[in-house]
């Protein structure tokens, strides 16, 4: 007589004895078997995929097995499930790290079966709430929404089944060390989010911690992001101990080659900065400084709004034993604050906004306070930007005087700026500089250099703002500079100045 696997799958589900046995061999099937050599970052397939009859297919059947043995195996075949939960979510969880991948490949039969499978674990053991996660996101083939999916998975069996964690985050961690990429992608997707809730298991959280650390240097960015990501989810109560490992954590990744792992290492250093002590920051802080006023600069108005922040947040810790040693760092990244308070990005100028505000005050200029409650500070119009930064210039002063120089050589750097928007800025401020401060004759050199370029940039600029601050600037500039009685040396070079930092 003919039986379908189906069937003789149910049989072994519903038997007392070998229900767990079966269950043991196909998810063991499960867990050692590749899904397929899909490159997550290029969407490419190697010759060893899910077409061939070898792996794919053994995973396939295991991944069928599963789903009728969820299916059939009544109240014999749930307690088999129930008493293997962590050896069953675990492999699954894994799996589902690839379905973006194989997604993109346009190979979603796969997908489906796995899906099914795991809407009916599910179903078998009850947990509703996870099979409404998968019901939502379907056959995505987005990285980022799957990996919302696994962390929300794993957030789900945090708050539903708290017993269980411990035994799928030593799985987890382990699959740390797999060759897969999206297998190593689903774990720390997972991890990342179950440390949250790691309060009350000390010993697992330290090695979570542990292998969260060593695979920040991993060859997938999104390794690496969600690492660190978990590190500082590490409950409040349990963070003190690792605040120093989770700093030299970020301060490695603000210099990664890649961007979104770099304002990963920012966002994150933001969440980390507000339960560090002052002793674990101070070590760090000029180079933390110097890797966050590179990130000032980048393309990405999230990054800019972010490590401007957190140039903010940095201040805070600039006590008696870092305080000169900061104000440094202050002289270098002040120019570049002003300019983007004016920024094209409202985020970034609200930014700049706070972290100006935290600022003043290390730089002597606690009388500039009045200027910060006007309505122009906080305005989005160019010509209240204009009106505060005139304003500034007299109030700092004494403070830009200091390393006049550099803060000169800063903004005509900032004339070449991608943004029209700022080189217009640097080119006004370049200007209050020149004609408001005290100490004229000092500056004679930069005058010269200053009017030839905006000659040029007058009629080479394609943006109608640019050329406007231009013409109103190389006017000032003209007038004041004529009514100065010094004398010029012979041998000055108005294309000389001061050598710009590449």
């Amino acid at each position: 007589m003919y039986f379908p696997i189906s069937s003789l799958i149910q049989e072994f589900s519903q038997h007392s004895v070998l229900s767990s046995l079966f269950l043991e061999h196909v998810i063991s099937v499960l867990d050692l078997t590749p899904v397929t050599k899909v490159d997550t970052e290029r969407g490419e397939n190697s010759s060893h995929s899910l077409d061939s009859p070898t792996d794919g297919d053994l995973l396939q059947a295991a991944v069928l097995a599963l789903t009728a043995f969820f299916r059939g195996g009544g109240k014999t075949g749930k307690k088999a499930v129930e008493q293997h939960y962590s050896s069953v979510i675990s492999p699954l969880t894994l799996q589902l790290g690839s379905c973006c991948g194989l997604a993109r490949l346009g190979q979603l039969e796969y997908v489906r079966i796995l899906l099914t499978a795991f809407q009916s674990f599910c179903d078998c053991v009850g947990d509703l709430e996870m099979g409404k996660i998968l019901a939502r996101h379907g056959e995505n083939s987005d990285k980022e929404e799957w990996i919302d999916v696994i962390r929300e998975i794993a957030s789900c069996i945090s708050l539903k089944r708290p017993k269980e964690v411990p035994h799928i985050c030593t799985f987890l961690n382990k699959a740390l060390e797999r060759n897969q990429t999206s297998q190593r992608e689903a774990a720390a997707a997972a991890l990342s989010e179950f440390v949250r809730h790691s309060d009350g298991f000390p010993s697992l959280l330290e090695q979570m911690v542990e292998g969260m650390c060593l695979h920040i240097s991993d060859e997938s960015p999104i390794v690496r992001s969600l690492c660190l990501h978990g590190l500082v989810q590490i409950p409040e109560s349990q963070i003190l101990p690792y605040i120093i490992q989770v700093l030299g954590v970020i301060v490695a990744l603000l210099e990664d080659h890649d961007e979104d792992v770099q304002l990963t290492a920012v966002q994150c250093l933001l969440t980390v900065l507000t339960s560090s002590p002052t002793d674990a920051v101070e070590p760090i802080l000029i180079n933390l400084s110097i890797r966050l006023r590179n990130l000032q600069v980048s393309m990405n108005a999230n990054m800019r709004s972010k490590s401007f922040a957190a140039y903010g947040a940095l201040s805070e810790f600039a006590t008696s034993t870092q305080h000169q040693a900061f104000l440094e760092q202050v002289h270098a990244t002040l120019p570049r604050l002003i300019l983007h308070l004016h920024d094209t990005d409202i985020g970034v100028r609200q930014a700049c906004r706070n972290t100006f505000k935290k600022l003043a005050p290390l730089m002597g200029a606690d009388s500039s306070s009045s200027l910060l409650n006007k309505q122009y500070f906080n305005s989005d119009c160019r010509s209240d930007y204009e009106d505060f930064v005139r304003d500034v210039t007299r109030q700092l002063a004494l403070f830009l005087s200091v390393k006049i120089d550099t803060h000169l050589a800063t903004l005509i750097q900032a004339f070449d700026a991608p943004w029209p928007i700022i080189q217009a800025n640097a080119i006004y401020f370049s200007c209050c500089i020149l004609t408001l401060l005290e100490d004229q004759r000092s500056l004679a050199h930069f005058y010269l250099q200053i009017i030839a370029i905006l000659v040029g940039k007058m009629s080479q600029s394609s943006d109608a703002v640019v050329r406007a601050t231009c013409s109103f600037s190389l006017g000032l500039l003209l007038k004041t500079y004529s009514s100065q009685v010094w004398t010029v040396p012979t041998n000055l070079d108005r294309d000389c100045g001061p050598q710009l930092e590449p």
